[in-house]
C-alpha cells in the first residue's frame, strides 16, 4: 500500500521550534552577563512576565517534572499515600508520586478529549488519596468544575499538569492556575522552548513562599537575593530545582514570539480541521470542550486500533513523520512489576493508546506544509478504505 509518488519528497518533522536571532542574541547576551546560575535577573524578569501572562506569581524552575515533585512535596503527600493520575500521560505525572514515596493510582480517560475522567477519578478514591494529579492533554482542558467539586468534596490538592497548556484557557481562566499548583513545561518539544524548564504556580500565599525555599535545596536564599534577610540558611527540605539565567534568557525571546505562535497554531488547528472534513467519520478528529480556548499544542486522530501501525508508516512515506503517542503507564514494566497493584481496567485508555497518530503540526510551519499534512492524511486513509482495511 505504499506505492505511488509520495505528496512529499522531504520528510516534514512532527515538531520544529521556532527559533530565529533574537533567541541566539538572547542567550550570547546572558552567557556575557556574567550571571550564569539560577535565580539571577534574567530570571526574575522572566518569572514576572510568566506571573503578567498567568495573571498570578510564576516561579521558573528546572522542568514541569521539577513543578510536579515540588507540588507533591507542598501538598504533604508521603510514603504510602495514593495520588490518582492517569494512566494515558508522560512519566513524570507518574515518576515525580514514587519519588515522593507514594503510589500513583492510574485513572481512565474522556474518550473524545483523552483527558482524564471525573467519574473514574472519584470511583478509585480512597482513604489513602491525598491528590489529583490532572493532565490538559494537547492543551485541551479538563473538566476542571467537577474535578474541583470532588477534591473540595474529598478534601484533596488538585495539580495541573498544564505541560501542553501554556496559553489555554476554560471560561477566561488560565489552565495552570485553576487547581491547588500548576505545572508548565518549556521542553524543546512544546510550543515555548528553552531547552529544559518549566515553571510552577501555587493558588496560595504560604504554599508560593515554601516552594521558593524547596526551590532552592530546603534554603531561604531568595529571601536573601530579594533583601529581605541578611542571611540566609537551612530551613526546609527542598532540592536544586532553579533554572539558569541562560535557560532564562532563551525563554525570555520565546515569550516575545508567545502571542504569535499560539495565535498561528489556532489558525492552524482551525484550517487543518476542516481541510480533514471529507475523513470525519472515517477517524476521529479532535474538538475543543465548549468554554474551552486550546493552546493546541498537537494535533492527533484516532483510526481503528488494528491498522493504527500501518497508517504511520503509510504516511511516513508520503513524507510526514507521523508517530503514536503515549504507552499506558498501567501497563509499563515499572508498574507491573514495582507497583504490584492488580492491573486497573481502563478501557478508554488502552482503546485511545492503540488507536492515535499524531500528525506533524508546529507554529512554524507553511501553509502549504499544513496542505501537505491533510492531503497525505486523506490519501492513506481512503487508500486503506478502498482496501477494505477501515
Amino acid at each position: 500500500m505504499e506505492n505511488g509518488t509520495s505528496v512529499r519528497r522531504d520528510r516534514l518533522p512532527l515538531h520544529r521550534p521556532w527559533i530565529g536571532e533574537e533567541e541566539v542574541r538572547a542567550v550570547a547576551n546572558a552567557m556575557c552577563s556574567g550571571h550564569l546560575s539560577g535565580r539571577g535577573p534574567i530570571g526574575r524578569e522572566v518569572e514576572a512576565e510568566l506571573s503578567a501572562i498567568l495573571g498570578t506569581p510564576t516561579l521558573f524552575v528546572s522542568s514541569c517534572t521539577a513543578a510536579l515533585e515540588i507540588s507533591l512535596t507542598l501538598s504533604g503527600v508521603g510514603r504510602g499515600d495514593e495520588v490518582i493520575c492517569p494512566s494515558f500521560a508522560f512519566v513524570s505525572a507518574a515518576t515525580s508520586v514514587v519519588r515522593a514515596g507514594a503510589i500513583p493510582v492510574f485513572a481512565d480517560i474522556e474518550p473524545d478529549t483523552f483527558n482524564i475522567d471525573p467519574a473514574d477519578i472519584e470511583s478509585r478514591i480512597t482513604p489513602e488519596t491525598r491528590a489529583i494529579i490532572v493532565v490538559h492533554y494537547a492543551g485541551h482542558a479538563c473538566d476542571m468544575d467537577r474535578i474541583l467539586e470532588i477534591a473540595s468534596r474529598r478534601g484533596l490538592k488538585v495539580i495541573e499538569d498544564a505541560a501542553h497548556a501554556f496559553g489555554a484557557s476554560a471560561e477566561g481562566r488560565p489552565l495552570g492556575t485553576i487547581g491547588d499548583f500548576g505545572c508548565f513545561s518549556f521542553h524543546g518539544t512544546k510550543d515555548i522552548v528553552c531547552g529544559e524548564g518549566g515553571a510552577l504556580v501555587c493558588r496560595r500565599h504560604d504554599d508560593a513562599h515554601r516552594a521558593e525555599i524547596v526551590c532552592e535545596k530546603g534554603t531561604n536564599r531568595t529571601q536573601f537575593i530579594r533583601g529581605d534577610i541578611d542571611h540566609y540558611t537551612w530551613v526546609d527540605e527542598g532540592s536544586s530545582y532553579a533554572a539558569s539565567d541562560v535557560l532564562a534568557s532563551l525563554l525570555q525571546a520565546q515569550l516575545g514570539r508567545f502571542p504569535a505562535i499560539l495565535a498561528r497554531k489556532r489558525e492552524l488547528a482551525e484550517r487543518l480541521t476542516s481541510l480533514l472534513e471529507p475523513i470525519r467519520g472515517l477517524v476521529q478528529l479532535p474538538r475543543e470542550r465548549p468554554g474551552v480556548s486550546s493552546s493546541w499544542h498537537l494535533y492527533a486522530i484516532l483510526v481503528p486500533a488494528q491498522v493504527r501501525d500501518d497508517v504511520i508508516r503509510a504516511l511516513r512515506h508520503e513524507g510526514l513523520d507521523a508517530a503514536f503517542h503515549y504507552i499506558p503507564l498501567h501497563s509499563s514494566p515499572f508498574a507491573r512489576e514495582r507497583l504490584r497493584r492488580p492491573l486497573p481496567r481502563l478501557p478508554h485508555t488502552d482503546r485511545v493508546s492503540t488507536s492515535l497518530i499524531r500528525l506533524p503540526f508546529f507554529a512554524s510551519m507553511s501553509d502549504d506544509d499544513l496542505e501537505d499534512v491533510a492531503r497525505a492524511t486523506i490519501k492513506v486513509v481512503t487508500r486503506f478504505v478502498d482496501h477494505g482495511r477501515m
